[in-house]
């Protein structure tokens, strides 16, 4: 339903663009799917921080395979696959991620301090490039 809505307009405009677009038309009904007594505009706002947080990836099949995985998350909110907790997390703009680590978005290079070092007494960084 939502796929293929994304594959009829993709020549249209941006991807992402008509990702946001095709959000932002479903978000009335998902609010009152899920009886969610929140304004659309907080709504809004929860989700463009979702959008926002990856604008710093350049490579288009990562930007390609986030517009494929953002379709897939509006369709299953659209046949009620989720529960009320998890589209809260994303209205409120809550970090669904465990990730604890340090991001330079300028190199696109992560540092992430692990847990288990901490425990275990070691004091070393790992670093790495990780897709976010």
């Amino acid at each position: 339903m939502a796929l293929n809505l994304y594959q009829k307009q993709l020549g249209s405009s941006s991807p992402v663009t008509t990702l946001y677009r095709s959000i932002l038309r479903e978000l009335p009904a998902v609010l009152g799917i899920y009886d969610i007594d929140m304004d659309k505009r907080e709504a809004v706002r929860g989700v463009k921080t979702h959008f926002l947080k990856n604008g710093f990836v350049a490579d288009p099949r990562v930007k390609d395979m986030l517009v494929q995985k953002g379709y897939m998350e509006l369709e299953e909110t659209l046949m009620q696959w989720k529960q009320k907790a998890q589209l809260m997390r994303v209205f409120e703009g809550q970090d669904t991620t465990k990730f604890r680590g340090k991001v330079d978005v300028e190199r696109g290079h992560v540092t992430v301090q692990e847990e288990f070092e901490a425990a275990n007494g070691k004091k070393g960084k790992r670093e790495g490039v990780r897709v976010l």
